[in-house]
């Protein structure tokens, strides 16, 4: 009976190390898990780590539930870490989670999705935990897989009403020469792979609250996407111009950049839904056409969007937060590397990653965030877990 009584009140561990190699971060992740309890655990780690040996060395030490996405910043109680792992882990007791690896997430579709989900509600059902009442899905993809929409469609879809967070995994945003990386981005029970997804169907004790948020505002000049190519995320032409020189001149620039990274404070905005999601390039070509990190179809019609005050909005959207559910015991976080880069430019990191570390936020920097049946990016995507009362 104490056992039981321990179990459901054994806190979420955060993790985070900065070990030098893969051996060394995993002895301090399993240092840092409350309990060897058969919880799950979701890390993310920066580039300089090979997944599949820290897999294993986590396999070594008992922990076989492991998940993890690769990244170029990892979030946690230290701030943003350019080479460390943070996460945490979820205790039994307090959690159930169904999981599934997705090997080739290019090729996943509605009946796959239709097959997955069932699967993983009725892994929840068998055995269920009394309390456990409150239910998320958890999404981490590898961006070079250019499937996110299809996928998060097509699992929130047969999900309905079911929250559902996540980001796409990879190092390098902007990418100017369109290098691929050969190392594997996710991470699965030991497995690393390229090209996959990890889908877990996590129901808890305590309620969770869903939130895509974003610094940006949508401008009043509208523009038309007038020839792209969806499937490569390419536009070529915006208002019937060459894409570079129609969108340097909307943002007001003199001349006109070469790099993506200099329109990273000016996304493109969407309207779904009574609600704007931004849209940033990842690329430019020496055509003038764009590469962006969501997908464009032509004919669509966007607005500029300008920074506000990051800062400000940020602790905005935790006093909603707290006000819905009292101070989350974590938030579970997918920051967009462009934020992460307009904050290096504006030298704003520090003042974030303060924001972040008082509000026990814990992620990563993705090439794209998933939020309910949306692929976006250039948001701040993140799922709030209430403290136990």
């Amino acid at each position: 009976m104490l056992a039981a009584v321990e179990a459901r009140l054994a806190p979420i561990s955060s993790l985070s190390t900065v070990a030098t190699d893969e051996h060394g971060a995993a002895a301090e992740i399993s240092a840092q898990i409350a309990a060897a309890d058969g919880g799950f655990t979701i890390l993310f780690c920066t580039a300089p780590y090979e997944l599949g040996a820290l897999g294993r060395a986590l396999h070594a030490l008992g922990h076989g539930r492991v998940v993890a996405a690769a990244t170029s910043r990892a979030i946690g109680r230290a701030g943003f870490l350019a080479k460390g792992v943070t996460g945490l882990h979820l205790p039994t007791g307090r959690f159930k989670v169904a999981d599934a690896l997705i090997e080739d997430a290019a090729e996943f579709g509605l009946p796959d999705a239709r097959a997955l989900v069932k699967s993983l509600r009725g892994r929840l059902e068998r055995g269920a935990e009394p309390g456990l009442s409150h239910l998320f899905g958890l999404l981490l993809v590898d961006a070079e897989a250019h499937c996110e929409e299809r996928l998060v469609a097509a699992l929130g879809m047969e999900l309905g009403r079911v929250p559902i967070v996540g980001g796409s995994a990879g190092d390098d945003y902007f990418n100017p020469a369109g290098r691929r990386s050969a190392a594997a981005r996710i991470l699965h029970h030991g497995r690393a792979l390229r090209g996959a997804a990890v889908f877990c169907l996590i129901a808890c004790q305590q309620p969770v609250l869903a939130v895509c948020h974003s610094h940006y505002v949508p401008g009043r000049r509208r523009l038309v996407i007038s020839d792209a190519d969806p499937e490569r995320r390419m536009v070529r032409e915006i208002d019937g111009r060459n894409a570079l020189r129609a969108y340097a001149a909307a943002c007001g620039l003199k001349t006109v950049p070469r790099d993506a990274e200099s329109f990273s404070p000016f996304p493109l905005m969407i309207r779904i839904g009574g609600e704007y999601f931004a849209r940033g390039i990842q690329r430019v070509f020496e055509d003038g056409s764009l590469e962006f990190a969501c997908a464009m179809e032509p004919g669509l019609v966007v607005t500029l969007g300008r920074p506000a005050d990051m800062r400000e909005r940020l602790s905005g959207l935790f006093q909603s937060m707290q006000a819905s559910l009292g101070k989350p015991e974590v938030v579970i976080a997918f920051e967009c590397a462009a934020r992460t880069a307009y904050m290096e430019q504006q030298g704003l990191t520090e003042a974030i990653a303060a924001e972040l570390k008082a509000h026990n936020v814990v992620g990563f920097a993705t090439l794209g965030e998933q939020f309910n049946t949306i692929h976006v990016n250039n948001s701040f995507t993140c799922l709030a877990v209430a403290a136990p009362q």
